[in-house]
């Protein structure tokens, strides 16, 4: 894939140095933007490269980078959350790998997650496949969508929070038979947040998802994702769930090798 294909955008609110590491590592070899969202850390502006908006949260961020991916016409356009960590060395293998493999085929992209990093999806997490590999679904705090994947989000102002656009990207990318996929030679850590966050989100996912003709085909597909991954639910949600992750991720892994 050629660097020109893809657009990098780091949405930021208040972990500003991190997206100006994030935006210096990737910068020289790709398009990139700061989208940040009011977020009273205003990170450096970068040129130009960093585009200020009021609190328009995850949502507003994301149609500000679809609208920016459709204007410079990016088959492909990579998210990151401005609270995901990522090394410099992993950062260089990511590069190495969009510049020099193939992904014809592929809707949604996304590295593993690392042991003590938090993600809803237990096949998330780092195997030792060495590779990409296909998954049912893949959760939306940093990702790569093609173009067909990221226009079919919109509209976004029903949703601000953006609950559900990671489950409307997979469901389609798999419908139109697009690959989901993790990538094991990469490892990413996501702080845990609020999982038990207001009612509103929940309201505003519920409403966005029936705006869709296939919106039950949506929720039928959450909740066989949710029924298959049911086997982590009890580790990650404590508070405690990095002790837990200690003694689940060995056993998942035994039995997930390939």
């Amino acid at each position: 894939m050629k660097a020109t294909d893809i657009l990098f955008c780091i949405f930021n609110y208040h972990e500003a140095a991190n997206a100006e590491f994030l935006y210096r590592e990737l910068r020289p070899s790709f398009e990139c933007h700061i989208i940040d969202a009011d977020s009273g850390q205003r990170p450096d502006p970068f040129d130009g490269d960093t585009v200020f908006l009021p609190n328009v949260y995850y949502s507003g961020m994301m149609h500000h980078a679809v609208t920016m991916a459709e204007k410079g016409n990016y088959p492909y356009l990579f998210f990151i959350c401005s609270d995901v960590l990522i090394s410099h060395e992993t950062l260089v293998r990511l590069k190495q790998i969009l510049l020099s493999e193939s992904f014809d085929g592929v809707g949604v992209y996304c590295p593993a997650h690392a042991d003590d990093s938090y993600t809803w999806a237990a096949w998330s997490y780092q195997r030792k496949s060495g590779k990409r590999r296909a998954v049912a679904f893949a959760e939306g705090m940093l990702g790569m969508y093609a173009m067909p994947v990221y226009k079919q989000l919109e509209p976004l102002d029903i949703n601000p929070h953006g609950w559900g656009l990671d489950l409307v990207a997979c469901f389609y990318a798999r419908r139109w038979g697009l690959r989901c996929e993790i990538d094991d030679r990469l490892s990413i850590t996501h702080p845990k947040g609020d999982v038990h966050k207001n009612t509103l989100a929940r309201n505003e996912a519920r409403e966005y998802l029936m705006r869709y003709p296939e919106g039950r085909a949506i929720r039928r597909y959450w909740v066989a994702c949710s029924i298959r991954n049911a086997a982590i639910q009890l580790f990650i949600l404590p508070a405690s769930y990095r002790r837990w992750l200690k003694i689940f991720l060995p056993v998942y892994r035994f039995f997930h090798r390939r």
